[in-house]
């Protein structure tokens, strides 16, 4: 089991947003990014290529472009696209 002072400190791989988990899985919570990390034996894999990158208007996987920082629905066309806020 996570720690909650872990998952304090954790934050989304890509929009930098908070996190909660869900079971074995720990879950964006922008609507918009929405990924969702694997939690195996108790390590969470944060990997953005590994995570499940579900569309907010389809549900289907969206694609992974990392030199653009951006996910894209290949069957909706939505895409997104993480921005820092400096």
């Amino acid at each position: 089991m996570l720690s909650k002072t872990l998952l304090d400190i954790m934050a989304c791989s890509l929009c930098k947003s908070d996190i909660r988990l869900e079971g074995d899985k720990i879950s964006c919570t922008n609507a918009e990014c929405g990924l969702v990390y694997s939690v195996q034996e108790d390590i969470p894999n944060m990997l953005i290529e590994e995570a499940f990158r579900p569309c907010p208007a389809c549900k289907q996987q969206r694609k992974w472009i990392p030199e653009k920082d951006t996910l894209l629905c290949e069957h909706c066309g939505k895409s997104f696209k993480y921005t820092p806020n400096y």
